[in-house]
């Protein structure tokens, strides 16, 4: 992304019409071209049909959650209650099940997942709200539980995500279109702003990843060439 981010952000400095067609002409080609991302790794599936029940990390989290509401229900409500949670899994096996074929066609947002995938949290999380915001918190019974905490976190991954993607599919229709017209024809402006934006949705999600994370990967890495 960063090579593709560079060819982008030069292409406004070229004044040969010429020159910054062939600029547009390598942005096609990398952005045609994607890097295989997998190599030799057979992707584990999150869900192998449509009825797939809630499995991923934030499940015992969800369920510890319904089993804390349900205290003090009387019979009827807690099966009531235990209805709803099985149609909310049933809905989100579903959902998973949709993603793994979206996945199928998209080695990137494959990639995304299998990230999100691996992560683990924590049985508690740091409030960092000021001292008066989280006392009105505590009086109002608005602190946040540690599932709507984990559901947060990941609801911003998939955005930045979603964000990426939908830029970067648009930057590679655009320039496909781009280098069929001629050099005085070609307009780059929308590519320019595509790439920025996929550019920039990408460092918001990397943001979210731990520093010595980081660090441990491109350790990893570097061993591994």
């Amino acid at each position: 992304m960063d090579d593709v981010y560079d060819v982008s952000r030069d292409i406004a400095t070229f004044k040969d019409q010429q020159e910054r067609f062939r600029r547009v002409q390598l942005l096609n080609e990398r952005l045609s071209n994607p890097p295989k991302l997998f190599q030799g790794e057979k992707m584990e599936k999150r869900a192998s049909s449509s009825t797939a029940q809630l499995t991923t990390g934030i499940s015992s989290v969800n369920k510890d959650q319904y089993q804390s509401n349900r205290k003090g229900f009387n019979p009827g409500d807690k099966i009531t209650a235990m209805l709803n949670q099985a149609d909310v899994e049933r809905q989100w096996g579903m959902l998973q099940y949709a993603e793994t074929k979206r996945e199928e066609g998209n080695e990137m947002r494959a990639a995304f997942n299998f990230y999100a995938r691996q992560l683990t949290f924590a049985d508690e999380y740091l409030l960092t709200a000021s001292k008066e915001e989280r006392k009105r918190m505590i009086r109002n019974d608005e602190v946040p539980t540690l599932a709507a905490v984990i559901t947060s976190d990941l609801d911003r991954r998939d955005l930045y995500r979603n964000q990426f993607l939908t830029a970067i599919d648009d930057a590679t229709a655009e320039a496909a279109y781009q280098v069929k017209l001629t050099a005085e024809e070609a307009d780059i402006t929308d590519i320019v702003q595509l790439v920025q934006q996929a550019h920039d949705a990408l460092r918001s999600w990397f943001a979210l990843i731990a520093p010595q994370d980081v660090e441990e990967a491109v350790r990893e890495v570097q061993s591994s060439i």
